[in-house]
């Protein structure tokens, strides 16, 4: 298994899934991780404006919640 991406390191990702949680994405190493629908974007943003199934998202690894590996695409914490 490909190592698990850092807290805070930023790489590009694959939208796989939308969930009225959030979204899904998948990055190189074949990990899928969640975004959490707060952590989308910097506000709040209407599910029409989430990154299309299949498009490349900038993510950080945001670290996990138990088994479930957490990402964000806020652009303040793109910044970090």
């Amino acid at each position: 298994m490909a190592a698990q991406l850092a807290k805070w390191a930023v790489i590009d990702g694959t939208v796989v899934l939308h969930k009225d949680y959030g979204l899904r994405a998948q990055v190189p190493s074949g990990e899928i991780g969640v975004v959490d629908r707060a952590d989308i974007a910097d506000g709040p943003v209407d599910l029409a404006a989430w990154p299309a199934v299949v498009s490349v998202a900038t993510v950080v690894g945001a670290g996990s919640a138990g088994s479930q590996l957490r990402r964000s695409t806020r652009p303040i914490h793109l910044e970090c």
